[in-house]
């Protein structure tokens, strides 16, 4: 114990003595003055120790659910990262996303803080730890999807948080030595969703719509945020996402390039958390010097493997050969007549259940991908809210088709855009065409919902129009 007393008293005497580093634009220094090192000693002794307990990234995200009240933390803990966006350009304010690796990240997190000019302090790379005790998780913009950490429930609005104070960073905020280098992870384009928020990434084989051809990076017209499309071609179509740029970004009137190629970038959320954005650090991570893609034609793919809108289903699904199976919990996937798109769907929902856990499997027939020579998969989903609940869309290749094999089975996730938790219920989200080329032999597609019981969120998810066109 006195150890303990020992060690609590040097951290926060270690704490008193941080300062705070001025908003001039100076070069980030290599190593730290004696107090600051003294301060991360101390923070990583507690560690070692038991008195702090270290949680990743992914860990304190799942304190909050999306659109609560933020939660305050009384526990003693911090959380590791590597600082993966900059203010320099102008681009971010008052806020830095932060991974919990320098490469193939797990999960990233915004921190909302009150300095400007943090790339002097906080630069690209950077390992820093945030002690959490005293401050909040929650959202700046209650809603929008994402999770942030702050300094305090906002007195305006108690579902929101505000910055970590200046006065607050020397005691929460610990930058080390240590600056790695931040490789993007690759991701597929209809792959990007909330999972990705706080993570910088790459996307490939990638171009600004035709509509833009001589434009700028910001409308002129626009006071603060500007949303251009970014298509790439999947399979038989289109997909798309948005570049927000802001309009006090030093890069605003640089005109968009016209050819295609690839872009690194933070992903994030718009203002109001409907829809999926990256923002740029700087325009050096676009480089686009390749010729532009095209579909390939639908009429070349009319072989139909596999077919579903559900029309014929009423009560839980019952398909031959399919497999509506419960892994925790009390629900099944059920019909359900959507009144806006006036047809049958599946649906899901773990809401009111009683159940602390909800994984249940909708699994489809086996289907025989040697027969054609390229497959493309695709679906609908919709949704009511789906906080606290997660859908993804599997393939297995060796599932035998009984509910005792799921476990045993190798499954892979595919690259499928499903409805983000801000759309809509009205609008159904088409999931692109993923491709199952690379796949052979009879392989069952798998839709795993993953839910709880909590009363105070929906946890919807509507499937329909599940389509394998082959040729």
């Amino acid at each position: 114990m006195k150890r303990n007393i020992k060690t609590a008293l040097i951290l926060f005497m270690s704490v008193s003595l941080i300062t705070c580093v001025k908003d001039g634009d100076f070069k980030v220094p290599e190593s730290l003055e004696l107090e600051e090192n003294t301060a991360v000693n101390a923070i990583l002794d507690s560690i070692s120790e038991g008195i702090l307990e270290l949680k990743t990234i992914k860990q304190v995200k799942e304190f909050y659910i999306t659109g609560n009240h933020p939660v305050e933390i009384f526990s003693d803990i911090v959380v590791k990262g590597y600082v993966v966006s900059s203010d320099k350009t102008g681009n971010f304010y008052k806020e830095f996303y932060m991974q919990d690796a320098p490469q193939n990240p797990d999960a990233g997190i915004k921190i909302s803080l009150n300095l400007t000019k943090s790339y002097n302090k906080f630069n690209i790379g950077r390992q820093i730890y945030i002690r959490l005790k005293g401050l909040c998780i929650g959202e700046t913009n209650s809603g929008d999807g994402i999770i942030t950490i702050g300094g305090k429930v906002k007195l305006t609005d108690i579902t929101e948080i505000e910055n970590v104070s200046a006065n607050q960073i020397p005691n929460h905020i610990y930058r080390t030595e240590i600056t790695e280098e931040i490789i993007p992870k690759i991701i597929d384009f209809a792959a990007v969703n909330e999972a990705n928020i706080g993570t910088f990434v790459t996307l490939e084989n990638v171009f600004f719509e035709s509509e833009l051809v001589g434009e700028s990076y910001v409308d002129p017209t626009e006071d603060f945020d500007t949303q251009r499309k970014i298509l790439t071609c999947l399979g038989l179509g289109y997909d798309y996402l948005f570049l927000e740029t802001s309009s006090f970004s030093n890069f605003s009137n640089e005109t968009l390039p016209e050819k295609a190629g690839s872009i690194n970038a933070i992903v994030s959320k718009d203002f109001g958390g409907n829809f999926m954005v990256l923002n740029l650090n700087d325009t050096s991570d676009v480089q686009m010097n390749d010729e532009r893609c095209s579909p390939l034609p639908i009429e070349d793919f009319k072989t139909i493997l596999l077919e579903e809108d559900f029309e014929t289903q009423s009560g839980e699904i019952e398909k031959p050969n399919w497999l509506n199976y419960r892994e925790e919990g009390t629900v099944s996937w059920r019909s359900y007549a959507d009144s806006y798109s006036q047809s049958k769907a599946a649906r899901i929902v773990s809401r009111n259940s009683n159940d602390n856990s909800t994984v249940s499997w909708l699994i489809t027939k086996g289907v025989n991908l040697d027969t054609t020579s390229q497959e493309f998969l695709s679906f609908e989903t919709s949704n009511r809210f789906a906080n606290a609940s997660e859908l993804e869309v599997l393939i297995s290749l060796d599932f035998n088709g009984h509910k005792d094999n799921i476990k045993s089975a190798n499954w892979a996730v595919l690259p499928a855009k499903i409805v983000l938790d801000g759309v809509s219920f009205k609008k159904w989200v088409h999931s692109t065409y993923i491709e199952l080329s690379s796949y052979s032999g009879t392989a069952h597609i798998a839709f795993k919902y993953v839910g709880n019981g909590n009363a105070n969120f929906n946890g919807t998810y509507e499937l329909d129009n599940i389509l394998i066109n082959a040729k």
